[in-house]
């Protein structure tokens, strides 16, 4: 499909439509697989209410594993074919590269987004296959292990999965412990996933685009989009928000290219109305963060705006996590019940949350101090420290193959 789309490249409308042509073939496998049942039982709804009783067919398709990200990854190699530069790998490319691209399996099935032309020159470069930063590498592997097997397993057990399975019983401090909990253990969860398989990606040679840097240490939406799943956001700017127009037109027309984009972004994670409502509350935060900056004015300290970010995310991470809208406004309803007992866990909450936060900030220092050390004590240490690392985690861990949430998508 991309040397499809090469052959004529002077004829700049014709490229142009073979790109459109190629980029709906993609995108309507995705919405085939992932949201035509969605789609169907919207239009029923709106058939029945009408008082038509015909339904849209139902349709059993497999979905492939992480369709959503193999197929951003398809658009971003269409789109660089498209372009029109001087490039030998581009002429190097053969149908198994391709084939190889779209089935990396390090980031196959939850990210992040390995765009084509970094994917390519690596791929054509002279370390391919060979390791690269080592001691970086085990300090990843470990570190992601730590993350999703220990952290964000306990804080699911103890505080999400009955929060978010029995709304209707919660009270104010089991859902503002279960809602920050969860935004904590889909951190560890996603980031834990992304640092095991970018330390395996530099043991293969690649350098995985890095998709998270402290996001919850963020003052404001803006940061924190800067900060949370970089790829997915930074492909959501460069493919949806900038082609809209970005913030070349007006301030009003701005607006309405974030709004369109981060609820974009909000249906690509699921054919679920409360992913639509968690993009578009992150959409209208935005906005209203735009509009007191151009109009408003209103300075907050950073202090309360760290918090007030927090809480935020935390009340938009609710919808998120719910299994349906009914659900999420269910335990929004239950913080008026002030009661529930503080015990152990919720103690062990507040010291792994205050940990966390000192960690964040010295995160920089801390891994170029456990690189160092790995470095020092490479040999027979370094297996014994790993290897018992490794046991410890295992012992903490859950039993079986736990699940990562962002599989999901």
């Amino acid at each position: 499909m991309g040397k499809w789309i090469k052959t004529n490249a002077l004829i700049a409308p014709s490229q142009k439509l073979k790109l459109s042509i190629a980029i709906c073939l993609s995108l309507g496998l995705l919405l085939l697989t992932k949201y035509y049942e969605f789609i169907r039982e919207i239009f029923d709804d709106i058939l029945h209410s009408i008082g038509v009783t015909y339904q849209l067919p139902y349709i059993e398709v497999i979905i492939p594993a992480g369709i959503s990200f193999f197929t951003f990854q398809a658009i971003t190699y269409l789109v660089w074919q498209n372009k029109n530069e001087s490039s030998d790998i581009k002429q190097q490319i053969t149908f198994v590269d391709v084939l190889l691209y779209l089935a990396f399996w390090p980031t196959l099935f939850a990210g992040p987004i390995f765009r084509a032309k970094a994917f390519f020159e690596q791929l054509y470069g002279p370390l391919v296959g060979a390791a690269i930063h080592v001691e970086k590498a085990m300090y990843f592997i470990l570190l992601g292990l730590l993350q999703k097997m220990v952290l964000a397993n306990w804080l699911s057990k103890s505080f999400v999965d009955d929060v978010f399975a029995y709304p209707a019983q919660q009270n104010l401090l089991t859902v503002s412990s279960g809602a920050w909990a969860y935004a904590l253990q889909i951190f560890f969860d996603f980031s834990g996933y992304t640092l095991l398989v970018t330390g395996l990606g530099l043991l293969l040679g690649y350098q995985v685009p890095i998709n998270f840097r402290q996001p919850y240490l963020a003052n404001n939406l803006q940061e924190f989009w800067k900060r949370w799943h970089i790829s997915l956001s930074s492909f959501i700017r460069d493919y949806i928000y900038i082609p809209l127009g970005g913030n070349k037109y007006s301030f009003t027309r701005t607006q309405v290219n974030i709004f369109i984009a981060m609820t974009l972004s909000g249906i690509w994670h699921g054919a679920n109305l409360t992913f639509i409502y968690w993009g578009m509350l992150h959409a209208l935060g935005v906005i209203f963060i735009n509009v007191n900056n151009q109009y408003v004015r209103i300075k907050i300290p950073l202090g309360l705006a760290h918090f007030l970010t927090l809480v935020f995310i935390c009340i938009t991470w609710v919808f998120f996590r719910s299994d349906n809208l009914d659900n999420a406004i269910n335990l929004f309803q239950q913080l008026t019940h002030v009661t529930g007992n503080f015990n152990v866990s919720h103690l062990l909450l507040i010291l792994l949350s205050a940990l966390f936060f000192i960690f964040s900030k010295r995160a920089e220092v801390i891994e170029q101090y456990c690189i160092l050390q790995i470095q020092k004590w490479w040999g027979w240490r370094l297996c014994l420290v790993i290897t018992t690392s490794i046991y410890l985690i295992i012992y903490a861990g859950p039993s079986g193959i736990p699940a990562f949430i962002y599989y999901r998508f």
